[in-house]
């Protein structure tokens, strides 16, 4: 499966360095590289022998049709079916989830290092710790040869550090990375030299850990803290220098109001003149030189009265703030004691979260509106732009809507807290005018994916089409919507960042397993979580309506696997009844994902081993068989029991609905990303359409253009040989004719009579009759039973060359004539003629009489002549 299968990796063991041994003498001998290679293959071979199989035993009594007669039953929900059937075993998994079985061996994204506000790389939030601890050491140690103990002790390092931060809230990660230290150093029981060396180099790995970095691993919380730390990474920097800016625009104000007072002070009286003088007032006459500065007083403007009010009140605002630590409020119900020891979250308890958290934003607005506005008018009175007409009104009705990007980014944040089966009930109204209402309130969602929110409580998961809580926050168009999986920290990070950078309403739906009750769970809740992305059950989309107004800027949606398919498709192994190797692909349904689900094992029941049936079929393939075409098939998915046996379970109709349900949900979500848009598909068809349609037109009109000219061409072909005929038969030069056009025969000349010429005339008429024998030949050479080609019509297909290349031949527009029609026979013309793709080819009649079977062959030859 594509998002977990960079998780299933086992931890190699650590390089141990016995007392004494010197970490160079540890390189990788030859010896050491082969028995290497030999655990590999020994663990390949035992990988196999450990694959799923399929069981040789017969567990049926009945014939294989009264079996499929009563699952078929089952699967059309006929209740008392359901007692004549195997039900689920116990430890029952999805075959493509098989391999994750064992929790030990899983090592995927969590535990996160989490990357401190004060660090120097303001954009780094979060990364993985076997990210982050392979970066760290090649940070200061690069190449293979540094460092050399420390890094093949990586692996145990990282498998420590998993214990020990468990799935709770973030750990100190400096405490625990010393802890890791001196746990390995005790571990590997090092001689003198090389434990320094390897200490060394841990106080390095520790120095770039920081102070105030964290550990976070995989809980059912991890949404929330991943969300609180964006907060406070994002918030950190823009408070601190909010509050510097703060001080600046306070020391000006004041600034203007010394100033001020010091015009109101008469600068001309004597004792004044006498303080400001100082010691040296006994040897000048104060009385004096006041009467010379009250000339000058006089002269300096005094600030109004209305200004010096609007610049005390500001400054008293600005005074009056605190910046308080609390940079995000909760409303709703979160059972968690330690979030309360958080200083940086609050939360508030309210069973209506929607509700409260929009009359919190208000209160929490409306403090920061009277700091924006003192800030801001600050700034205008200390350049002494300030107008009235102009300003007065507009900081009159000064709110959160006129608040600046990175005034918005300095207001506290609120978040609703609600189950999806409160948003989708009684909170409902309120959950939607909060959408409506272009506050940005963060609406962070936890989602069961495998049931309908929507459905009333005497309702089974299924009874109704599923409320897509999703798709109904889209339909408010100008919220954010993020639907992510606590499965894929990339994703939630990615969802929090959008929401932060924007000033709208915010949907988070957040999926984050099942997280069983159970000390010894089937699968680890990460597991689950991805099975619901993997499954279509919780599909990943962000919507960002600021990013413009087509579907194409605001969706993102290449966070689901395989997002072009329907349903994902991997390849899974197993074992034959004679233990021989298979493969088969599978796709990852939602019937899948239900299946870990045990309050949903009703819903499915097993094929006893050894029974077979045509009947039978993937519930991939079920759903897109025609309506007509499903009334004897029973679907089935592939499963694994504890003891590794693949099994074959029956799926009932009630769940396949459930999943054509979340398909049809999926194509739908396809389409908005702009895959496989049926819209598009069908203005293609119809550009198609329409392009063959004109080349057949064009066609048409080039063959009734050709028409025309070949039967002009015939037309002058015939009156030019009629007017030969005509020529001979009315006194022509037959002489000529005979041979070839050259010089008429002389005859003798003889003293016959008239009569005797007549008689000669008369005997030289079989002459005459001798030289019709050349005109017709003439006559021949272009009659229409010789083969022709209407050349103009050739596609160049090279078909007819492959018949006969000496007499078909290509022109210089490499499009084919006839060289020499004598070269081939007429059974070569007429097989010419039947291939040719644009019928363009005419056989005429055989040169050859004597050809056999030409009978035959003209019969052929009629439809092209």
């Amino acid at each position: 499966m594509e998002s977990l299968q960079d998780s299933k990796t086992d931890y190699v063991d650590e390089i141990n360095l016995s007392d004494g041994q010197d970490s160079e003498a540890q390189s990788h001998p030859e010896e050491e590289v082969a028995k290497a290679r030999e655990s590999a293959l020994k663990q390949h071979k035992d990988n196999a022998e450990n694959l799923p199989g399929l069981s040789n035993t017969v567990d049926v009594d009945d014939t294989a049709e009264e079996v499929i007669v009563t699952l078929r039953r089952f699967h059309l929900d006929e209740p008392s079916a359901a007692e004549h059937t195997l039900p689920v075993v116990e430890g029952l998994l999805p075959a493509l989830l098989d391999p994750y079985r064992d929790i030990s061996t899983l090592r995927y994204q969590y535990p996160l290092y989490l990357y401190a506000p004060q660090s120097t790389d303001e954009q780094q939030l979060a990364q993985p710790l076997s990210d982050y601890l392979r970066d760290s050491v090649e940070a200061f140690a690069p190449g293979d040869g540094a460092a050399r103990i420390l890094k093949d002790n990586l692996s145990w390092i990282e498998r420590y550090l998993r214990e020990e931060i468990g799935d709770g809230a973030p750990v100190d990660a400096l405490a625990l990375v010393s802890r890791t230290a001196e746990a390995l150093q005790d571990h590997l029981g090092l001689d003198e030299s090389n434990r320094d060396q390897l200490q060394a180099d841990l106080e390095k790995l520790q120095e770039t850990t920081g102070e105030k970095g964290q550990f976070l691993g995989y809980g059912p919380h991890v949404a929330i803290h991943l969300m609180v730390h964006t907060i406070h990474h994002r918030c950190y920097r823009e408070r601190q220098e909010f509050r510097a800016e703060i001080d600046r625009q306070k020391q000006g104000l004041k600034e203007l109001l010394d100033i001020e007072r010091s015009k109101a002070v008469p600068s001309g009286e004597s004792d004044v003149v006498q303080s400001r003088v100082g010691s040296g007032s006994e040897f000048i006459d104060p009385s004096a030189l006041s009467g010379v500065l009250e000339q000058r007083s006089r002269g300096s403007a005094v600030m109004p009265a209305e200004r010096q009010q609007r610049i005390e009140k500001a400054l008293t605002v600005l005074q009056a703030y605190q910046d308080e630590h609390i940079l995000v409020r909760f409303v709703g119900e979160l059972e968690d004691s330690r979030f309360t020891e958080s200083t940086i979250m609050e939360v508030i308890s309210n069973s209506e979260p929607c509700r409260r958290a929009t009359e919190i934003f208000e209160h929490e607005a409306a403090r920061f509106a009277q700091v924006f506005a003192a800030v801001r008018i600050a700034a205008i009175e200390i350049q002494g732009i300030y107008d009235p007409a102009v300003h007065d009104s507009w900081f009159a009705g000064f709110n959160w809507q006129a608040f600046s990007e990175a005034e918005m980014h300095l207001v506290t944040r609120v978040v609703a807290l609600a189950s999806a089966d409160h948003i989708a009930g009684q909170g409902l109204p309120s959950f939607s005018r909060l959408l409506a209402s272009h506050m940005p309130v963060n609406v962070l969602v936890w989602v069961r994916a495998y049931d309908n929110p929507g459905a009333m409580p005497d309702e089974r998961p299924f009874d109704s089409f599923r409320f897509e809580l999703g798709y109904f926050g889209i339909g408010h168009r100008q919220a954010v919507v993020a639907q992510t999986s606590a499965a894929r920290y990339e994703d939630l990070l990615s969802g929090f960042l959008t929401a932060l950078d924007s000033s709208r309403t915010c949907l988070h739906l957040i999926d984050n397993g099942a997280w069983a009750q159970t000390k010894s769970p089937l699968l680890d809740a990460w597991v689950v979580a991805s099975a619901a992305l993997e499954s279509r059950a919780h599909p990943f989309i962000l919507v960002n309506p600021e990013a413009g107004d087509h579907a194409a800027d605001r969706v993102s949606f290449g966070g689901n696997p395989q997002p072009e398919s329907d349903w994902p498709l991997e390849t899974f192994s197993y074992r034959t009844t004679v233990g021989e190797v298979a493969e088969m692909n599978l796709a990852f349904t939602f019937a899948d994902y239900s299946l870990l689900m045990p309050e949903l094992h009703g819903y499915f029941r097993m094929v006893p081993d050894g029974c077979h049936s045509e009947d039978l079929i993937l519930v991939e393939d079920f759903l897109n068989l025609p309506a007509d075409g499903v009334d004897r098939c029973v679907p089935f998915i592939w499963a694994v029991d504890a003891e590794g046996v693949l099994h074959r379970v029956v799926v009932s109709r009630i769940l396949t609905l459930a999943c054509r349900d979340r398909l049809n949900y999926w194509r739908t979500l396809q389409e908005l990303a702009g895959i496989h848009s049926r819209y598009i598909e069908l203005a293609v068809e119809k550009a198609r359409e329409e392009e063959q349609l004109a080349d057949a037109e064009k066609r048409q009109q080039l063959q009734e253009e050709h028409n025309e000219e070949l039967e002009t061409v015939r037309s002058e072909t015939a009156s030019g040989v009629m007017g030969q005929l005509v020529d001979v038969l009315m006194g022509g030069d037959l002489a000529s004719l005979i041979q070839g056009g050259g010089p008429a025969v002389s005859m003798p000349a003889s003293d016959q009579s008239p009569g005797a010429e007549s008689v000669v005339e008369t005997e030289s008429s079989p002459v005459e009759s001798a030289a019709e024998t050349p005109v017709e030949e003439e006559e021949e050479e272009v009659s229409f039973d010789e083969p022709w080609i209407d050349t103009m019509l050739c596609t160049t297909c090279d078909d007819c060359m492959a018949v006969n290349k000496l007499v078909f031949v290509y022109n210089d527009d490499k499009q084919a004539i006839i060289a020499d029609p004598k070269a081939g026979t007429f059974a070569e013309m007429v097989q010419a003629a039947e291939i040719c793709p644009a019928e363009c080819i005419h056989p005429g009649n055989p040169l050859n009489p004597d050809e056999p079977d030409l009978d035959e062959l003209r019969a052929r030859a009629a439809p092209f002549n």
